[in-house]
């Protein structure tokens, strides 16, 4: 199964306020974070919505892949992030515009809203592009896996560079105050930049078969059958799918 590694841009952007009557508004409407990192090598506290004993932190995480190299249709593909430490934060994977489109430049605090269709007072959820549905869960030692979905798929073929965000669904994605019931809200994981490659956030897919796939059937040459199921081969145009020779 082909793969695609993470460039090594990837990374965080994280804003923080103090407690006020809008804190919620302040830090998640914001254009701006006030910390970014595009060297993290893994962390405990990224994606967080986290509440702490005079400030609210909320993170996003954003990934940008080499997709250059893909012409024909992705039949399927699997975001896998490999988890560290916490987790107990709902995920979803959407389509960003950080890290930039060549996939280079470090990560600035004014990508914190870098999710084409955000927009401040409003949920993600019908104005931004999903990448995949909310991931519920979270493996603290092994990879998370998002299914990505058509849209995905499409934009895997099309673009260069595909960027994606990762936030979390419960709040950020709804955009639904969580008021101070829920604190720690923590998804760690590794990035590109950890030491090794057996962490390394990747893109697993599959190309659709094609004509050129259909070599033989029932270990006979496709060139050599004449009836499939009692019908002539010239008038069957695929199989499963498939479109033949």
């Amino acid at each position: 199964m082909p793969t695609l590694t993470a460039l090594g841009n990837d990374g965080q952007v994280v804003n923080v306020v103090t407690f006020n009557r809008s804190f919620w508004t302040n830090v998640r409407d914001a254009s701006s974070g006030v910390l970014a990192s595009s060297t993290v090598t893994r962390t405990n506290k990224n994606l967080q919505v986290d509440r702490g004993s005079s400030s609210f932190l909320l993170g996003r995480a954003f990934f940008a892949f080499d997709c250059s190299g893909i012409s024909s249709t992705v039949a399927s593909a699997t975001l896998k992030i490999h988890g560290f430490f916490t987790g107990t934060g709902l995920l979803i994977a959407v389509k960003a515009s950080a890290p930039n489109s060549n996939g280079t430049t470090a990560l600035a605090t004014s990508d914190f809203d870098a999710i084409p269709g955000f927009s401040a007072g409003n949920s993600m959820n019908g104005n931004v592009t999903d990448y995949s549905a909310a991931l519920t869960g979270w493996n603290l030692n092994a990879y998370n896996d998002f299914t990505l979905n058509s849209t995905a798929l499409s934009d895997l073929q099309s673009n260069s560079i595909i960027q994606i965000a990762i936030v979390n669904y419960t709040y950020d994605y709804l955009n639904s105050n969580p008021g101070f019931v829920d604190r720690n809200l923590h998804n760690g994981m590794y990035w590109s930049d950890f030491t090794g490659t057996s962490t390394d956030p990747i893109i697993d897919y599959t190309l659709a078969a094609t004509a050129g796939d259909v070599a033989s059937i029932n270990d006979s040459a496709i060139g050599n059958i004449s009836f499939i199921n009692d019908n002539a081969k010239t008038i069957i145009s695929s199989i499963n799918g498939i479109d033949l020779p």
